[in-house]
């Protein structure tokens, strides 16, 4: 199996957009509408996902806040944020993603499928 996936986004239709994309390709997709249930998705799977997926723009915990959880549980935990908002815009709304990857929404089906694995390829998972 190419690898587990965490994909957040509070939009529904971009949750399904998303997972039907990944899991064409192999992937196994548990989705969670918020950064707050995506936490509670990483606890009750118990170790990391290969790679979280998550919109940086989210009511009660936004993708930065999430990364920012997610690391310090997990510093090497690989995150992809993905945001309609060019990145001036976030800093505008003092939101901060140092270092992590961003994919601009919209985005086709083959762009998510070659970011996901641009990240996960080069650090030896299939």
């Amino acid at each position: 199996m190419p690898g587990t996936l965490l994909l957040v986004d509070d939009e529904d239709v971009v949750r399904a957009y998303g997972t039907r994309a990944l899991t064409a390709e192999g992937f196994a997709v548990t989705e969670a509408q918020d950064g707050t249930e995506a936490l509670r998705r990483v606890e009750e799977r118990g170790s990391p996902f290969d790679l979280v997926i998550a919109d940086v723009l989210m009511p009660r915990m936004n993708g930065a806040e999430l990364a920012e959880a997610l690391l310090s549980r997990n510093p090497r935990q690989p995150i992809l944020l993905m945001s309609g908002y060019p990145p001036a815009d976030l800093l505008a709304r003092n939101i901060r993603t140092p270092g992590l990857p961003l994919l601009q929404k919209p985005f086709t089906p083959d762009a998510l499928v070659d970011a996901v694995r641009g990240l996960l390829w080069p650090r030896g998972r299939h």
